[in-house]
C-alpha cells in the first residue's frame, strides 16, 4: 500500500520541466573562446593573431580566407533548431550550403554545414572537433560582445 501511495505522490508532483535552451541571435559565437577576449581588445584584428571562425545573425560565419553569407534564417515554433540557407566562399571557390545550428549547451551551439558532413563522410578532410558530428562546429558565444568591432 505504501509504495502505491508514493507511486501516486511522485506522478501527482508538478513535473520539473528542464527549461529549453535558446540561441540568442543578438551574440556573436566563435570557434575557440579565446576569441572573444581578443575581438573586443583587438577587434577584426584578432584574426590576425588566433585561428578562429565567427558567428552572427544575420550575416553569418567569418574568418581570414573563408565566409558563409546567410540568406535564409528559418525557426519553427516549439523547437530551438533553426535551419540556414547559405553560400560560402574560400579563395578561387564559392558553394552553396545548408546549415543546421541547435543549442549545444547554455553557452554554446553546435553548427551543422551539409557541405562539410559530405566532405567527412568521402573522407576528403577530418572533422573539426572529436566532440561534435561529422560536419559540425562547436561555437562559443561571447557575452561580451553583440557585433565585431573595426578599428
Amino acid at each position: 500500500m505504501r509504495i502505491v501511495l508514493l507511486a501516486a505522490l511522485v506522478f501527482a508532483a508538478p513535473a520539473m520541466a528542464q527549461e529549453d535552451l535558446r540561441i540568442d541571435q543578438s551574440k556573436i559565437y566563435v570557434s575557440d573562446p579565446k576569441a572573444c577576449d581578443m575581438l573586443e581588445k583587438k577587434g577584426i584584428d584578432a584574426f590576425m593573431d588566433l585561428d578562429f571562425v565567427a558567428l552572427g545573425f544575420p550575416k553569418g560565419i567569418q574568418s581570414m580566407e573563408f565566409q558563409c553569407n546567410f540568406f535564409d534564417i528559418k525557426s519553427r515554433e516549439g523547437s530551438s533548431h533553426l535551419f540556414v540557407d547559405a553560400v560560402c566562399e574560400l579563395p578561387g571557390e564559392i558553394y552553396p550550403d545548408t546549415l543546421a545550428i541547435a543549442p549545444y549547451s547554455e553557452t554554446q551551439i553546435q553548427v551543422v554545414s551539409s557541405s562539410d558532413a559530405a566532405m567527412a563522410a568521402a573522407g576528403l578532410f577530418e572533422p573539426a572537433s572529436e566532440v561534435a558530428a561529422p560536419g559540425a562546429t562547436i561555437y562559443t558565444r561571447c557575452d561580451n560582445l553583440s557585433e565585431i568591432t573595426v578599428d
